[in-house]
């Protein structure tokens, strides 16, 4: 338990990938700020995880909202004192083709999966700049490398500017000795693929050499040891998980 007291924030906590890396760090003894817009999701994580004893708190904040972000950092500060990990997993995704995507669903995913990243990134980044220390995870997708995987071209831009932001970053804080790293998942089995339908999750699943989804616990792993010292001397890193889907 290498990371025992140690504190993070994770955005899109209550649900998914989120809610597997949230717990796995609880396991882990890391005390988490769990962020996530969906009220009675988070509440249930937070009372869950309550009742293993961990020291958690939920915040309810929208990621695109610059107001809600300085506020949950905020709060944050306020119940554990400091920053160690920042992990941005929040995340939206539609499955719609070029044609019918409005303008109004490429700015709502851009502001959800790429401003969101940014918002939160930078106000915790003046915390962790101060104590010259920290640890930031962003959640990016496979699409972001080759396009839409089940995902519209919104998603895949979306995640394209997460990892390119990732290594802006990455640059930016290693002088403070502030790691910036993204886990790059290929398709994981969660609420969200459930909802494709058996069909498509077959058609997908066949083109992965694994012929399987992925976890969320999967991606939790690689989290974790992105947040940990072994990865010391890792900083810019787009990690692929994802069964082989891409081999780069």
């Amino acid at each position: 338990m290498q990371l025992k007291d140690k504190v993070a924030i994770v955005t899109g906590a209550a649900n998914g990938i989120g809610r597997s890396i949230s717990q796995l760090f609880a396991e882990e003894g890391v005390r988490v700020a769990l962020v996530d817009l969906d009220q009675s999701a988070l509440d249930a994580e937070v009372h869950r995880l309550q009742n293993e004893r961990t020291p958690v708190v939920g915040i309810v904040a929208d990621v695109s909202d610059e107001t809600d972000v300085r506020n949950a950092v905020a709060l944050t500060l306020k119940e554990f004192g400091k920053i160690d990990i920042l992990v941005n997993c929040a995340g939206i995704c539609k499955m719609i083709p070029l044609l019918q995507i409005e303008v109004a669903d490429w700015d709502r995913t851009m502001a959800v999966n790429l401003r969101g990243v940014f918002l939160f990134s930078r106000e915790v980044f003046r915390h962790m700049q101060a104590q010259r220390s920290g640890k930031i995870i962003n959640i990016a997708s496979a699409a972001g490398k080759i396009g839409g995987i089940a995902a519209g071209a919104h998603y895949s831009a979306s995640k394209a500017g997460v990892m390119c932001l990732t290594k802006s970053l990455a640059l930016e804080a290693a002088p403070y000795k502030i790691n910036v790293n993204a886990v790059c998942p290929g398709p994981t089995k969660t609420e969200m693929t459930d909802a494709w339908g058996e069909e498509e999750n077959e058609t997908f699943a066949a083109k992965i050499p694994f012929k399987e989804y992925g976890k969320p616990e999967d991606v939790a792993q690689a989290v974790l040891f992105l947040a940990s010292d072994r990865a010391r001397y890792i900083t810019g890193e787009i990690l692929d998980v994802n069964g082989g889907l891409i081999m780069d």
